[in-house]
Formats: C-alpha cells, structure tokens, sequence
C-alpha cells in the first residue's frame, strides 16, 4: 500500500499549477474519427410534425350538409336561420381541429371561414330549392335534386323574374348580415388565437 500512496502522491500536473496531466507509458488522447466525404452519410430529412390542413379541411366540411339540414329546418318553420353559421362556424373550427390532431394555424382559420361560408351560401340556395318544391306542389327537396326541370325552372326565374331577384336579395343580404354578425365573434377568436403562427 506504501507504493501506491507514492505513486498517487507523484502524479504530475497536481504540484504545477493544475496544468493538465501529460499522458504516460506512451498512452494517446482519442481522435474523434471523421469519415471522408465519400463516406459520410447523407442527412435524411425529417419532416417537421405540424398541421395536416387537407385533413383539417376534410374533416370540417362535414359542418356543410349539418348546418345545410339545420337552415332548412329553420327556413322552412319561417325562423330566421342565420344562427346556423355560428354553429357551423364552432362545429367546423372543432372538426378542423380534430382532423390535425390538434393544431391549427393562421391557413386553417381560412379553411373554417370558407367552410363557413360554403355553408351558409349552399344553405341559401338550398331554402331556395325549399320554396321551389313548396311552389310547385309541396314535393320532396331531395327528390328535386336530381330532377332537371327544377334546376331549369329555378334557374330560368333568377334569371328573369326580377321580383323573384328582388325578394331573394333582400332574404338573402339579411341572411348574410345576420350570418356575419353571429360567426363573427367565433372567426375572429379564431384568427387571433393563430396571429402568431
């Protein structure tokens, strides 16, 4: 035991100053290897995980034949029905949320605000196809889908039945308004929640 208590005491670089210790017995740092050029691999790239908004999309416009059924329910008791595009302004932004797992960016607030608005017009259009099928005899909407002589005739009165142009714009222009104003607190949340992204 005496030795190894001279051999720990004569360890060079205690004594002088904490200078590092010289390698003994020929010993060598470790060199950090670096292969040539050749042989290094190339970096892979990863994709950085973030916002799927095809996905989001997809997933919020399932708000659309929702909030079209919902207006037409109101529509057709003679409610206003422009509280259809808040919910369908909510129910989109959650769907969209859903569909990316969780995130949502300044794209997305644009994805639910024309999701919103696809919404609301294809409503419109649909309380229009409603009061068609109620003019012409009280038929099914869904059957008058797929009947051309509807589209004609519909198409053929907004094109010139100006009383019906005129009664449509007024409904119409309230409609919008009041589809603004109730989506309008959501949407605008919506987009100061993504300022940053």
């Amino acid at each position: 035991m005496p030795e190894r208590a001279e051999f720990d005491a004569s360890q060079p670089g205690e004594g002088d100053g904490g200078a590092p210790a010289e390698p003994q017995f020929g010993l060598r740092t470790p060199e950090v290897w670096t292969p040539p050029a050749s042989q290094s691999h190339a970096a892979v790239p990863v994709r950085a995980a973030g916002e799927d908004v095809v996905r989001g999309a997809l997933f919020a416009m399932a708000v659309v034949p929702v909030g079209v059924a919902a207006w037409l329910v109101l529509w057709n008791m003679g409610w206003m029905a422009s509280i259809v595009a808040f919910i369908a302004a909510t129910l989109a932004a959650r769907l969209y949320v859903l569909g990316t797992g969780g995130m949502i960016s300044r794209r997305g607030a644009w994805v639910v605000t024309a999701v919103t608005l696809g919404t609301v017009l294809l409503s419109f259009w649909g309380g229009m196809l409603l009061d068609a099928a109620k003019y012409l005899g009280g038929g099914s909407p869904l059957t008058m889908l797929t009947d051309a002589g509807t589209w004609d005739l519909l198409l053929y009165n907004l094109s010139t039945n100006r009383d019906l142009v005129d009664g449509y714009a007024g409904d119409f222009l309230v409609a919008l308004l009041f589809s603004a104003l109730g989506c309008f607190f959501t949407l605008r949340q919506l987009f100061a929640h993504t300022r940053g992204s």
